[in-house]
C-alpha cells in the first residue's frame, strides 16, 4: 500500500483492445502499476470512427462494456461519427462533432459510476480525445482531472485551428498539467500557447522484468536493431542510407507498415540486401527478445514525444544511437550512447561507425533506468501528484 488509497480514473486516447493488442500498452501498464499496490483503478477508453458522409453508416459501432482486467475495471465503447472535412469551418457543426465524443463519454461515466462510484481524480492520458472527455466528465462531477500530454499530432500538424482550440481548452482546464518529455512542452507552448513551464515533465516507465540486463551477444558481426512501424515519420530511408556507409555490420529492422515494398527496394538499389533483414512485426512479449539478439539499437525518427523503446533498449544493455527529435533528447545521456540530428544520414552513419568501435559500460545503462524510469519512480512522482491536486482543490 503506498500514501493514501485512491480512486483513480483513467481516459487514454488510445488503449488495447481484441483487435489491436498492441495500441497503448504502456497506458496499460501504468494502470495496472497503480493497481497492483492497492488503488482502486478504473479505465474508460472510448473509440470514434470517423468516416466520410459516404461511408459513415456502415462504420463500426459497440455497445459500453464493463469488464475486469488485471484488477482494473475498463470500461469499453465505439461509435461511428460523420467526420465533416470541410464543414468544420461551420462552428455549429464543429460543435455538434465535439458534443458526439463528449455525449458518450458521459454515458459510459455514468455507467461506471452505478457500479464503482466516483473517483477522487481523473487522468487524461493525451489530448485528443483524452483531456476533451475528461474535461467534460470533470465538469459535471466536479472532479479535479489532470493531463499529461503525450502525442505528436500537433507538431505534426496533423489536426486543424478548431482542434487545436478546442484541445487548448482541455489543457487550460485541468487541474495539472504534466508532459512525457520536456521537448513536447515547448512544442505545446508555440502550438496551444500554453506556457512549457506549466508543464512538469513526467516520462513513461518501464517493466524492468520484462526487459531484464542481459550480456552482449556474440554474433561474429555487430548487429544494429530497430523496431518502429514502416512509416515515414521513423526514418527509415535516412537510416538505410546511412546503413550503406557502415561496411562492417548487420541491420534488422522490426515492423511493418505501408513502406515495406518502397524500403525493400531501397534495400536494393543501394546494394546492402545481404546485411539488412526484415523480421517483422515483433509481439509485445518478444521485445526484449529482439534487444537481447543486437549489439546497439538504432532510432532515425524524425520526431518522437518520448521513445520507450530506446529506455528498453538500454534496460537490456543495449547502446543506442538516436536522432535529437524530442524525446531522446532527454533520454539518452553520454553513457548510453550518441544523438545526431534528424535526416542526416552522414552523421548517423559516423556514429554508427563510431559505436562499432566504442566500449560501453552496459551495466551503467541500466542502472540509468532503474533510477529514472521504473515503476516505483514515476508511481511516487505520480501519486505525490494527485495529492497536490486533490490537496490544493478541497
Amino acid at each position: 500500500m503506498s500514501l493514501t488509497e485512491r480512486h483513480i480514473l483513467f481516459i487514454p486516447s488510445w488503449y488495447p483492445s481484441s483487435d489491436a493488442p498492441l495500441l497503448g500498452t504502456f497506458f496499460q501498464e501504468q494502470a495496472e502499476m497503480f493497481a497492483e499496490v492497492g488503488h482502486k483503478v478504473g479505465v474508460l477508453h472510448a473509440r470514434f470512427h470517423h468516416l466520410p458522409s459516404a461511408t459513415w453508416l456502415k462504420g463500426p459501432t459497440e455497445p459500453i462494456t464493463i469488464t475486469n482486467e488485471n484488477n482494473i475495471t475498463v470500461v469499453r465503447a465505439s461509435k461511428r461519427l460523420f467526420q465533416p472535412g470541410p464543414f468544420h469551418r461551420i462552428p455549429s457543426i464543429y460543435r455538434s462533432f465535439v458534443r458526439s465524443h463528449e455525449k458518450l463519454a458521459l454515458k459510459m461515466y455514468d455507467a461506471y459510476k452505478a457500479v464503482h462510484g466516483p473517483p477522487d481524480i481523473i487522468h487524461a492520458k493525451a489530448t485528443m480525445w483524452g483531456a476533451i472527455l475528461a474535461k467534460a466528465i470533470a465538469k459535471r462531477e466536479n472532479i479535479p482531472y489532470l493531463v499529461t500530454a503525450h502525442s505528436s499530432v500537433f507538431a505534426r500538424g496533423i489536426v486543424g485551428p478548431r482542434e487545436r482550440i478546442t484541445a487548448a481548452l482541455a489543457l487550460k482546464s485541468a487541474n495539472r498539467l504534466l508532459s512525457v518529455s520536456s521537448t513536447l512542452a515547448k512544442d505545446l507552448e508555440r502550438i496551444l500557447g500554453i506556457q512549457a513551464s506549466k508543464f512538469t515533465t513526467a516520462p513513461n516507465m518501464i517493466d524492468l522484468e520484462k526487459f531484464p540486463y542481459t550480456p552482449l551477444p556474440n554474433n561474429g558481426t555487430f548487429t544494429f536493431g530497430y523496431m518502429a512501424n514502416l512509416v515515414k515519420d521513423k526514418g527509415h530511408k535516412t537510416l538505410l542510407q546511412a546503413f550503406k556507409k557502415v561496411t562492417n555490420a548487420k541491420l534488422l529492422l522490426a515492423g511493418d507498415g505501408p513502406l515495406r515494398k518502397q524500403l525493400e527496394q531501397l534495400i536494393t538499389s543501394l546494394g546492402i540486401d545481404d546485411r539488412v533483414e526484415f523480421v517483422g512485426e515483433i509481439p509485445r512479449q518478444k521485445a526484449c527478445e529482439f534487444f537481447q539478439s543486437v549489439d546497439a539499437f538504432v532510432h532515425p525518427s524524425r520526431y518522437e514525444t518520448f521513445g520507450i523503446v530506446l529506455i528498453e533498449a538500454l534496460s537490456t544493455g543495449r547502446p543506442v544511437v538516436a536522432t535529437r527529435c524530442g524525446g531522446p533528447n532527454d533520454i539518452v545521456r553520454n553513457e548510453d550512447g550518441i544523438l545526431v540530428d534528424v535526416d542526416d544520414a552522414d552523421g548517423l552513419a559516423e556514429a554508427m561507425r563510431s559505436m562499432i568501435n566504442m566500449d560501453w559500460d552496459t551495466k551503467l545503462m541500466r542502472e540509468g533506468v532503474e533510477a529514472r524510469y521504473t515503476k516505483g519512480s514515476i508511481r511516487k512522482q505520480l501519486l505525490e501528484v494527485y495529492e497536490a491536486v486533490l490537496s490544493s482543490t478541497t
